[in-house]
């Protein structure tokens, strides 16, 4: 013969109808619970994927003489994530690459009195997004790069260094492309000085 304990059969029906109480599936209420536990699940990822990153993912360099990217990518191949960060950093530095030769560009146009010329500007801005679209940025150079695991997955940070120098080269040879810019911003002297940096760089 069984015998029951006294208090199990209480506990157990107890919790039969906390089970009970909850929202049937198919409900809006049951639908509404599993969005929240969904976004709960998604914080603590997100959360412990910045606890992951790496410092200088989070706070990349600043530096005078060069352009930084950081980028981060995931996927169930590890090769997969490093290209896809890989590729990713390399936009963000041809973004970044064209807002700089823009910045260039203007203060030339600025100092020979054709910053206000609406086709230098209007010339400007089609090199600006000729270079963050289709520039090389072979110049760069991998200063760092991580792969975690990240469940069944793999997370790769890289941080892409873009030296000055290949930008000042990009500045030089998108001016000398353009009829436009050709003619109104080489007379600039801070041109003349760029070109003549880019010079002594060669034989260096």
């Amino acid at each position: 013969m069984h015998f029951i304990k006294r208090g199990a059969l209480p506990t157990t029906l107890l919790l039969l109808l906390v089970a009970c109480a909850g929202p049937k599936p198919g409900t809006p209420e049951y639908v509404a619970v599993k969005e929240v536990e969904q976004q709960k699940a998604a914080l603590a990822a997100v959360t412990q994927s910045i606890a992951k990153a790496p410092a200088w993912f989070l706070q990349p360099p600043v530096d005078a003489n060069a352009l930084y990217a950081a980028a981060t990518e995931s996927s169930p191949d590890m090769q997969m994530s490093m290209d896809m960060a890989l590729l990713s950093a390399k936009r963000g530095l041809a973004g970044s690459l064209g807002e700089r030769v823009s910045s260039k560009m203007t203060d030339f146009a600025s100092q020979t009195g054709s910053g206000n010329d609406v086709e230098v500007v209007k010339e400007i801005e089609r090199v600006t997004k000729s270079v963050a679209a289709d520039v090389n940025v072979a110049g760069h150079v991998r200063e760092k790069s991580e792969v975690i695991q990240e469940g069944r997955n793999y997370r790769t940070y890289v941080l892409l260094r873009y030296p000055v120098g290949e930008n000042n080269r990009v500045v030089a040879d998108q001016v000398k492309k353009s009829a436009v810019l050709d003619t109104k911003i080489r007379a600039a002297k801070a041109f003349q000085d760029l070109e003549r940096e880019i010079e002594l760089a060669k034989k260096k």
